[in-house]
């Protein structure tokens, strides 16, 4: 009794870390901020809380009952905010306390978009890649100490399985491009996704695919995450260069890397149809190889080093 009564003290003791989200659907975004928010249960000094906007819906919804939600706004109360995307906006004031910048696209770092003026905010900056960091950097508007957290994963590779597709084109992000790019293939079994499914049947449809053609937004990616879970699954990655991916994909080693056009993306599937058994398990291994640098557990422990030091810090 007096043992669960000191863990009582000490758990109660922890500082509030106050997170914020306006869900409007399952992406990637809001996969890392779930990460995070995970990873700072972890923390020694701090315990997290999260409030959502009213609009939020509960589909695939990470955080649907959790224990830790918060029903009312107060971040005057918290000891600590974590922020991510548009999140500033629902500020009236910035309070006195820490805040945590949690930045995942190039995008915050162009003067055009509205996430640029909030770099303008003290803030302790973490950044999914060494691009995004990169890119900050050269905007010269960022208040604060700026971090680089490479995007972490943690797929349990699934049962390997008879390829029920030999192409399946990603394209949640660009879909007139998928369903053009089917028009000129002479493939037969060929998956093409243009609309947002649950992560565990994307994942599970990736994971029967023999070769798998990722199409990242026309502008800049932060990190692009599907193109490292397609390494961990099994499947040959075709992907263009989109700045944030750099770091992990290594044309003709670990993917394949095509001009970002129907034509460069035509013959970078056409190598890889034709490609030899030797070829193709050579690649798989260079990028099972590739995302054992990319776990969540050296995600999560690079973040308690920063949360744990906030105060020495800021």
């Amino acid at each position: 009794m007096y043992l669960l009564k000191k863990l009582k003290n000490i758990f109660h003791s922890k500082k509030e870390l106050l997170f914020y989200r306006d869900f409007q659907g399952f992406t990637g975004g809001h996969l890392k901020v779930w990460d995070y928010f995970n990873h700072a249960i972890q923390s020694k000094q701090y315990d997290p809380k999260i409030h959502f906007s009213p609009t939020t819906t509960w589909e695939n919804n990470p955080w649907l009952n959790h224990e830790k939600i918060n029903k009312a706004w107060q971040p005057e109360q918290a000891n600590c905010l974590f922020l991510a995307g548009l999140d500033w906006n629902v500020l009236t004031k910035i309070p006195d306390v820490p805040i945590i910048n949690f930045i995942q696209h190039i995008r915050h770092s162009v003067s055009t978009d509205p996430r640029y003026v909030f770099l303008q905010n003290k803030a302790i900056r973490i950044c999914v890649s060494e691009e995004v960091t990169e890119a900050l950097r050269d905007s010269q508007q960022v208040n604060g100490p700026i971090f680089t957290n490479p995007n972490g994963i943690d797929i349990q590779p699934l049962p390997v399985i008879k390829h029920r597709y030999n192409l399946l084109i990603a394209g949640l992000k660009q879909p007139s491009l998928a369903i053009n790019l089917q028009k000129y293939l002479n493939i037969k079994n060929v998956k093409v996704l243009t609309n947002p499914l649950p992560r565990k049947d994307f994942l599970n449809i990736m994971n029967q695919a023999k070769i798998t053609v990722f199409l990242p937004s026309s502008y800049n990616e932060g990190f692009f995450l599907p193109a490292l879970e397609g390494m961990v699954l099994n499947t040959i990655v075709i992907c263009p260069d989109c700045v944030g991916n750099r770091s992990f994909c290594k044309h003709d080693v670990n993917c394949l890397m095509p001009e970002y056009n129907i034509a460069g993306i035509l013959t970078m599937i056409d190598i890889a149809s034709s490609m030899s058994d030797s070829k193709r398990q050579t690649m798989l291994n260079n990028a099972k190889q590739t995302t054992k640098q990319y776990t969540l557990i050296q995600e999560q422990q690079n973040f308690l080093n920063i949360l744990d030091n906030v105060k020495n810090i800021w």
